[in-house]
């Protein structure tokens, strides 16, 4: 048994060392194969926005004079709007144009998600961009980043 103290000894380290970089492996890489927003969207199916609110709020933009594209994307608990407006279209009507896209999305969904608004013009306004945002607990939406 002494002659192999030695051996014993080493495999030892190496099977503590390995355990240690195991441990820091399992602790500190994430895990992929999980959901990485949890169960925070455990209720999204109740509050799912259509397909028809999405084809509603795009009509509604080819119908309104000043507005040049809207783009959507839906990211977890948060809906992200990207509309693209001519150059003289004001501030005060992007707003007022966002404002009305919160009621085709409808109540129950507005207290579930919250809503960007990524305002730019077309050409070169000094005005734009402007970023609108309305979280799920707020009426209103807060704009941010206004004139550029």
């Amino acid at each position: 048994m002494k002659k192999y103290r030695k051996q014993i000894k080493l495999g030892v380290l190496c099977l503590v060392i390995i355990l240690f970089i195991l441990s820091i492996w399992l602790f500190v890489v994430p895990s992929f194969n999980g959901n990485k927003y949890g169960d925070r969207l455990r209720d999204e199916k109740k509050y799912k926005i259509s397909e028809k609110a999405i084809s509603s709020i795009k009509d509604k933009a080819k119908k309104t004079d000043g507005i040049v594209d809207i783009e959507y994307h839906k990211e977890g608990r948060v809906l992200n709007f990207a509309i693209t407006t001519a150059d003289d279209f004001g501030i005060n009507q992007a707003k007022d144009f966002a404002n009305s896209l919160l009621s085709e999305i409808g109540e129950e969904s507005l207290k579930y998600y919250d809503i960007q608004f990524f305002i730019d013009s077309k050409g070169e306004n000094g005005d734009y961009p402007i970023i609108g945002y309305k979280s799920k607990n707020s009426e209103g939406i807060n704009y941010g980043n206004v004139g550029g």
